[in-house]
C-alpha cells in the first residue's frame, strides 16, 4: 500500500506523543543567527577557489519528527554566504518551495529570518530582513514559493538566512544538497530517525564525507493511540521507550559544481543525499511496506484522482475522438489523426508535471502542462478505441529515474504510449514540430514507466527518427579570393526539430534575416526553406553563399574549405572529467563541398586525408580533400554511434575532437601559375 493511501485512509495507529518531538542534538543552538564573524566580512577571496564569485561559508539542515495530533516532519535550515564578486550578487536571492494538497495536508514555512552583514568604516554592521520583503508565489495547483532578496547586499557582504518548514507529508523526508554552483566551505545535514518509519538512502556525487556518524539515544515518552477492535476504535495509552538514531553527515571544502558539455543532468552528479520511505510500523502493528513494489505503485497511481482518475472520466471526448478516426481504416492512421489534433489544438505552457486537477478544464482552455497535454492525448486515443496508456518520464534535466525504487518524485513528465499491431509507439503532443514516433531530446533519458494495469512496465525511451545533417555545396573561387556558390542543408530527427522550432519561435522572415549574416566574411542570400510543415520529410535550406575578395587578383589564395561549417573549438576543454558524456542521440554529420578553381591557378597546398576512429567504432571522423574531374572536392564526415561515454573514455573523445578541430582549421592554398 502506498504512503498516499495510508494517509487517505487514516493511520492504523495514531501516535500522540503529547507534543514531544524527536530528541535533538545536545549542543548550543546551531540555528541561532548572529554568528557571523568580522573575519567573514573582511574576507576578500576563497583560497581553495580564488575564481569563486561567492562561497557558502556554512549550511546546516536538520530534519526531525513531531507527534502532536498527527505525524509531521520539521525541517530547519541556516545558511551563510559570502559575496566575493559582482557576479555573485544573485546568491542573495532565495527561493523556498513548499507543497500543499487539496485534502488539507500542507507544508508551512515559518520563522524566516535573516541579516546582511557589511563592513562600514572598519565596523561590522547588519541589516535585518524585513517581513514585507518576503513574497509568496503560487507555481501550480500544489507547489508554492517563498521568494526573498536579502537587503543591502554588495560585494563583500555576508548574508545569513534561517527558516523552518513543518510538513504533513512524513513520507517526504527532505533531501540535502552538499554541493552548489558555488564552492561550499561547510555543509551539514542531521536527521533524527524514529523507529516507526524506515527510509532507504540514496547518495549521489563524488565528494567524500568529512563526517559520517550515527548515535543511538534512548527516550521514554507518554503516548496514546487508537487501535481497531472489530469496527470500533479504542483509545489506548501508556509509555513508550524508543531508540532514536541521530544521523550526521558533513562535507567540507566542496568544489563548485560546473556544468560540462553533454551532461544529461547535474542532479545525477551533485553531491547530495535523498531519502525514500520504505516501511511504516507502529507499536503492536504489522509492518506496512510503502516502496519497492511497482505493482502497488501503479495501482495507486491509477486510483489517484489527479492522474488515473482523470482518465476515468473522459466521456466528454468521445464525440471528438469518433470524428477524428471516422473513415480511417488503419489503426496507425487513426493514431496520427488524434496526435495531430492534440498538437494543433493544445498549447503546452512549458511546465513539466505529473498530476492535473481538471483535464476537461485544460481541454476547454486549450492549454496545459506536459501532464494535461499528454493525458488528453491518451484519453482521446482510448476514446477512439486504441490501446493507449500514460507513461512517466524523467527528463534529462531532472535526472535518471531509479529503476529499482518506485519514487514518484523521480519523474517529472508524462507522455503517451500506444500499441498498434503489436508495436509500441511513444508520443508527445507538446511540440508541434515533432514528427510522428519521435520524442523531444529532453525525454531521451533511459527508460520510462508505462502506467498500465495490473503492474506497469519499463520501456526504453528511444525515438524512431534518424538524426542526421547533410550539407552540400557547389562553389566557385575567383582570382581575387571571392567565393560564390549554392549550398543545401538537409536535417532529419533532432537537428530538424531544433531548426523548425527556431524558425517557428522567431518567425520565418526574422529567421531568414538573421540567418543571412554568416559572419564577418560571408553572406547568405536568397534563402529558401522547404518542408517546414511536412514533418516526415527532411527540413531543407537552400541559399547563395558569397564572400568578397580583394580588388585585384592575388598571387596566393587561401581558402578555408569548410566555409561556414568548420568546427572551430573543442567542446571538451577540461583536461580531465569525472562525469559521463551523453550525446542523447547518435550523431551523423556529412559535409561535401565542390570547388571550381580560378583559371591560371594550381594547388600549392592541400590538407592530407585523415581518419580517426574510437575503440569499438563508437565514433569515426573522416576528412578527404582531392581533385576529381578538374574540381576540388572536400568531404568531412562525423559519425557517433555510441550515445553515452563513461568518464574513462573522456581522454580519447577529447583527443578525437581536437583532431577534428585541427583538420577543419587547415587551409587550401592556390598559387597563380607563372
Amino acid at each position: 500500500m502506498s504512503t498516499t493511501r495510508l494517509l487517505q485512509q487514516g493511520l492504523l495507529v495514531l501516535l500522540i506523543l503529547l507534543g514531544v518531538n524527536t530528541p535533538g542534538f545536545c549542543e548550543q543552538d546551531p540555528f541561532k543567527l548572529g554568528q557571523v564573524t568580522p573575519e567573514n566580512v573582511k574576507m576578500t577571496s576563497y583560497a581553495p577557489d580564488t575564481s569563486a564569485a561567492a562561497v557558502v561559508l556554512y549550511d546546516l539542515g536538520e530534519s526531525s519528527f513531531l507527534f502532536n495530533d498527527n505525524t509531521q516532519l520539521q525541517f530547519k535550515r541556516i545558511i551563510r554566504i559570502k559575496i566575493l564578486k559582482k557576479n555573485g550578487l544573485d546568491q542573495a536571492n532565495f527561493l523556498i518551495p513548499y507543497f500543499r494538497k487539496g485534502d488539507g495536508r500542507k507544508e508551512e514555512v515559518s520563522n524566516v529570518k535573516g541579516f546582511t552583514y557589511n563592513l562600514e568604516n572598519g565596523e561590522m554592521v547588519k541589516l535585518k530582513l524585513d517581513d514585507k520583503a518576503i513574497f509568496d508565489e503560487k507555481q501550480d495547483a500544489n507547489w508554492y514559493l517563498k521568494k526573498l532578496t536579502m537587503p543591502g547586499v554588495k560585494v563583500g557582504s555576508v548574508v545569513e538566512l534561517t527558516y523552518t518548514i513543518k510538513s504533513d507529508f512524513f513520507q517526504l523526508l527532505r533531501e540535502w544538497e552538499f554541493q552548489h554552483t558555488i564552492p561550499v566551505q561547510w555543509s551539514e545535514y542531521r536527521v533524527g530517525m524514529v523507529p516507526f518509519y524506515e527510509y532507504s538512502q540514496a547518495r549521489y556525487g563524488l565528494h567524500p564525507f568529512h563526517i559520517k556518524e550515527a548515535n543511538v539515544v534512548r527516550k521514554t515518552v507518554p503516548i496514546s493511540w487508537k487501535t481497531g477492535v472489530g469496527l470500533a476504535q479504542v483509545d489506548k495509552s501508556g509509555s513508550l521507550s524508543m531508540s532514536v538514531v541521530n544521523y550526521r553527515w558533513v562535507m567540507k571544502e566542496v568544489p563548485a559544481f560546473t556544468a560540462e558539455p553533454y551532461l544529461s543532468s547535474a542532479k545525477d552528479y551533485l553531491s547530495k543525499l535523498e531519502f525514500e520511505l520504505s516501511k511504516v510500523q507502529y507499536p503492536d502493528e504489522k509492518p506496512q511496506y510503502v516502496s519497492g513494489d511497482w505493482e502497488s505503485f501503479t495501482k495507486e497511481l491509477l486510483k489517484e484522482e489527479e492522474f488515473g482518475g482523470q482518465l476515468a472520466n473522459t466521456a466528454f471526448l468521445k464525440k471528438t475522438a469518433e470524428g477524428l478516426v471516422a473513415g480511417k481504416i488503419e489503426a496507425l492512421e487513426q493514431v496520427k489523426a488524434v496526435l495531430e489534433h492534440v498538437k494543433t489544438n493544445m498549447h503546452w505552457n512549458g511546465r513539466h508535471r505529473i498530476y492535473t486537477e481538471n483535464l476537461r478544464k485544460a481541454y476547454d482552455s486549450r492549454q496545459g502542462s506536459s501532464s494535461e497535454v499528454n493525458l488528453l492525448l491518451t484519453a482521446l486515443l482510448r476514446e477512439a478505441g486504441l490501446d493507449a496508456n500514460p507513461m512517466l518520464v524523467s527528463t534529462r534535466d531532472h535526472g535518471k529515474p531509479l529503476v529499482g525504487s518506485p519514487m514518484l518524485s523521480k519523474f517529472d513528465y508524462v507522455i503517451s504510449q500506444v500499441t498498434v499491431g503489436g508495436k509500441s509507439y511513444l508520443l508527445d503532443a507538446t511540440e508541434k514540430d515533432l514528427p510522428f514516433g519521435m520524442l523531444p531530446l529532453r525525454c531521451l533519458n533511459g527508460q520510462g514507466w508505462v502506467v498500465q494495469a495490473p503492474a506497469g512496465k519499463w520501456v526504453p525511451l528511444l525515438g524512431t527518427e534518424k538524426n542526421s545533417q547533410l550539407v552540400s555545396g557547389q562553389l566557385k573561387i575567383q582570382s581575387t579570393g571571392a567565393v560564390t556558390g549554392t549550398l543545401t542543408e538537409d536535417y532529419l530527427g533532432v537537428p530538424a526539430l531544433l531548426a523548425r522550432s527556431s524558425i517557428r519561435s522567431t518567425g520565418q522572415e526574422t529567421y531568414i534575416k538573421e540567418f543571412g549574416n554568416a559572419g564577418p566574411d560571408w553572406v547568405r542570400q536568397g534563402v529558401k526553406i522547404q518542408n517546414l510543415e511536412n514533418l516526415q520529410q527532411p527540413l531543407k535550406k537552400e541559399y547563395q553563399l558569397n564572400r568578397t575578395g580583394d580588388t585585384s587578383p592575388a598571387a596566393l589564395l587561401y581558402l578555408s574549405p569548410m566555409v561556414t561549417h568548420a568546427l572551430t573549438e573543442n567542446p571538451f576543454k577540461l583536461a580531465t572529467r569525472q562525469y559521463p558524456i551523453d550525446f542523447g542521440t547518435p550523431v551523423d554529420e556529412t559535409y561535401l563541398f565542390k570547388y571550381q578553381l580560378p583559371d591560371g591557378y594550381e594547388l600549392e597546398e592541400m590538407p592530407q586525408p585523415a581518419s580517426v576512429t574510437l575503440p569499438g567504432g563508437a565514433a569515426k571522423f573522416t576528412y578527404v580533400a582531392q581533385m576529381v574531374d578538374g574540381q576540388l572536392q572536400v568531404l568531412s564526415k562525423l559519425n557517433i554511434s555510441k550515445t553515452t561515454f563513461n568518464a574513462e573514455e573522456y581522454g580519447n573523445l577529447r583527443e578525437f575532437y581536437s583532431r577534428m578541430v585541427a583538420k577543419h582549421a587547415e587551409k587550401i592554398v592556390l598559387k597563380k601559375k607563372i
